[in-house]
């Protein structure tokens, strides 16, 4: 059986754009963990359990709760995750579009938008673009990445944003993100 630790997976989250109230809210130790990633996306943890019966894939949300029973380090989480999202990515595959230098990055499950938080994927990644890397995660199981000086890789991230955005499946956000000083911010929308 893998240690709790080796269980835990990043999940990319999208802000709710409007207050939520529950009628029944979570009590603070049962609430998931959560810290504000960058624009409208917060990043969760989660433990990677077995599929349910449907064969659906099943996260556990950590919460200050499991991480004190679990004897978890709150501070190396992020690392942590990052580190198990590589051992569960054997297949990653970088897919280029033709005739652009834009890329998209797939591993067969549905947390690739976690890849942002996997640094030394990110480094090998922005060494391939022209500009500073640029990533596009409209869904959770969708990343595209090009150059910031590269307009028509640009256009190819906006373009596949919009198609996952209609579409409709663990939305994240329609919005590019760009790579600076080791932070990810929304890169300036184009009037």
């Amino acid at each position: 059986m893998s240690e709790p630790h080796d269980l835990i997976v990043p999940i990319l989250g999208a802000r709710v754009p409007v207050d939520v109230k529950l009628d029944f809210p979570l009590p603070p130790d049962e609430a998931p963990l959560r810290e504000q990633f960058s624009g409208d996306l917060h990043l969760t943890y989660g433990l990677d359990r077995p599929p349910s019966d449907d064969g659906r894939t099943r996260f556990e949300p950590v919460t200050p709760r499991m991480v004190r029973e679990l004897g978890l380090d709150p501070g190396r989480l992020r690392a942590q995750a990052a580190a198990n999202l590589r051992v569960r990515r054997p297949e990653l595959a970088l897919n280029w579009f033709p005739g652009v230098q834009a890329v998209t990055v797939g591993f067969g499950g549905d947390l690739e938008a976690g890849l942002l938080i996997d640094e030394p994927f990110l480094d090998k990644l922005a060494r391939e673009v022209d500009g500073e890397l640029v990533v596009g995660v409209p869904a959770r199981d969708v990343f595209t990445a090009t150059g910031s000086r590269d307009e028509q890789g640009l256009a190819k991230l906006r373009w596949v944003a919009d198609r996952v955005w209609a579409r409709g499946d663990h939305l994240l956000s329609p919005h590019l993100l760009v790579r600076r000083d080791g932070q990810w911010i929304p890169l300036a929308q184009r009037p």
